[in-house]
């Protein structure tokens, strides 16, 4: 059996974890230098809670080699082969810490893929593991077509403030006063695995997500039509489905599926961040 399996940036609904039977990782959120687990003793409502009522912003950590380890070899007692992609390499410790791990336990049936992204840029390539498992694919072919589908991985958001960008040393106190002073709501992409800010727009964040989402949809003519999530952070739920509404009248995807962001991505983007994410065909 091949297992499949990423950390709690992942992002991608519960039904969908248990339908693809897909192992997560949680990595660690620290408050008060008490250590939580991002999905399983935390939310992001107790996140924005907690900057609300101290002004503080939550730590996130990678978790030890040695846990990384534990939970690898769980999962490989029975035989069975791993894959396991997780954050970007160019966004966190993590995916260092599992090659660590790997190479301590010198198992030739752990795999770790770069993902290249975060959030449900992580879940639609954890998700296409998942569909070329059932497939009959080998543990090789797999990793050779994820690894090629990372390149073409349209991950991108917009953030309403960037208050938690700047509390998390992402941004400058100048970028911050200005911003929210003019209303400005920058566009982050992920680049080769980084965050590249791509494009602002001007006005209230609900009036501007529209034009976002044409933007980036108008950029590639390459979209795979299977899967879109709409991910997000935001308190206004009716917002959110009337944006999921939005991208499915233009008849591009198959399925548009609206996601929450966890406790680590909510950590540094904050509340009402929103953000397309699909995958593109191969050049």
């Amino acid at each position: 059996m091949i297992k499949i399996c990423s950390d709690s940036c992942v992002d991608i609904n519960k039904d969908q974890i248990e339908e693809n039977n897909i192992f997560v990782f949680p990595l660690s959120i620290i408050l008060d230098d008490k250590e939580y687990l991002d999905g399983v003793d935390i939310t992001p409502k107790d996140i924005f809670s907690y900057v609300e009522k101290t002004g503080q912003l939550p730590k996130t950590a990678a978790r030890s080699i040695e846990e990384f380890k534990a939970f690898f070899s769980n999962l490989l007692k029975d035989g069975d082969e791993v894959i396991y992609m997780g954050i970007s390499s160019k966004l966190s410790s993590a995916y260092n810490y599992a090659i660590q791990a790997k190479e301590e336990l010198n198992n030739n049936r752990l795999h770790i893929i770069d993902s290249k992204s975060l959030s449900t840029g992580i879940g639609l390539l954890v998700l296409y593991a998942s569909e070329l498992a059932r497939s009959g694919k080998s543990c090789d072919e797999i990793c050779k077509l994820v690894e090629e589908q990372a390149k073409f991985n349209q991950t991108s958001f917009v953030v309403d403030k960037l208050d938690f960008l700047y509390k998390g040393g992402r941004c400058s106190a100048m970028a911050r006063f200005g911003a929210n002073l003019l209303k400005i709501k920058p566009r982050l992409e992920l680049i080769d695995g980084k965050i590249e800010n791509t494009g602002k727009y001007m006005g209230k964040f609900n009036s501007v997500i529209c034009k976002y989402i044409d933007d980036m949809l108008s950029i590639h003519s390459n979209i795979k039509k299977d899967l879109c999530f709409i991910t997000h952070t935001c308190k206004d739920l009716a917002f959110v489905e009337e944006i999921v509404e939005y991208v499915k009248n233009k008849n591009i995807f198959d399925k548009v599926v609206s996601s929450v962001a966890g406790s680590t991505i909510s950590c540094h983007c904050g509340e009402n961040t929103l953000g397309i994410l699909y995958l593109l065909e191969e050049k």
